[in-house]
């Protein structure tokens, strides 16, 4: 049987949605040339193969031989809020006051009218940063993510948890949540501020490499609605003794929120808490 290599299409917008179900808004599913419903989705870290004659080579990560970490200067991205527009939906969900706290707190970077979600790891280094585009009114994210250390060519850029610098500031014992996106954590850092909130930056990034500072703390998951088996396993298989909240499954089952929110969305979308963290299902988690 002959043998084929598979291409990836360089416009992800054609694929709708991953044929593992989940849409295809956040462009996270990159599909094969001439293909719409086949290829990888870096969501649910899942490879769908053309159904062929040929024998395709199975697409395999690659392993990345992680160089010593070099230092990114950032300051210079450190303003000019007015122009970055998920600063702008900040402000008018939660105030100039708390939004500026956000943005000071995991010094948030501007790009045009993106935003860069900046990695410093637990001694304040910059990893890299993550450019990804808002609605100022929505606060939803469109098109695709960018790394800072591609852009500069840095391939081999040690990458970290969102958020990690927190871990240990001023001697901060506080319980960690870890959520996926960094948008989830910046919200839920206003809305429940006796937790440090980190993300993965990618629902597939749940890794040792990047928990390994976490050691000895008190560490909650808190999965996207469609990512709670898949951490769950994952969990499992990295043998973490994790505490995994299912509260996105009974919020979505209960019709509180949509497939595939978070948990930010769905306080955002009943506001009758009062943005105050009133998790219903919590105790369900241990």
């Amino acid at each position: 049987m002959e043998t084929a290599q598979l291409k990836f299409e360089t416009n992800r917008k054609k694929a709708m949605v991953c044929p593992c179900g989940k849409s295809n808004r956040d462009n996270k599913f990159a599909p094969f040339k001439n293909f719409i419903d086949r290829g990888y989705c870096h969501s649910c870290d899942k490879t769908f193969f053309p159904e062929s004659d040929y024998k395709f080579k199975p697409y395999i990560k690659p392993v990345i031989k992680i160089e010593p970490v070099s230092t990114i200067d950032f300051s210079n991205s450190l303003n000019k809020y007015k122009n970055n527009n998920f600063a702008l939906f900040l402000e008018k969900t939660f105030g100039t006051i708390i939004a500026e706290e956000i943005i000071a707190k995991y010094h948030l970077g501007t790009y045009g009218n993106k935003t860069i979600y900046w990695l410093l790891d637990e001694n304040e280094t910059v990893r890299t940063g993550q450019i990804i585009s808002y609605d100022s009114n929505t606060g939803k994210r469109f098109g695709g993510a960018q790394w800072v250390h591609t852009k500069l060519k840095q391939e081999n850029q040690e990458k970290c948890l969102f958020g990690l610098h927190l871990i240990n500031k001023n001697n901060n014992t506080d319980p960690i949540a870890i959520v996926e996106g960094q948008k989830t954590a910046c919200i839920m850092s206003a809305l429940s501020p006796d937790r440090i909130w980190l993300a993965t930056s990618g629902k597939g990034n749940l890794k040792l490499a990047n928990i390994n500072a976490l050691k000895g703390r008190n560490v909650t998951l808190y999965p996207d609605h469609d990512g709670y088996d898949q951490w769950k396993n994952k969990a499992k298989e990295l043998g973490l003794k994790y505490k995994i909240a299912p509260d996105c499954e009974g919020w979505f089952n209960e019709g509180l929120i949509a497939e595939g929110d978070d948990i930010a969305d769905y306080f955002l979308k009943n506001p009758k808490f009062n943005f105050r963290y009133d998790l219903q299902y919590q105790d369900k988690s241990s």
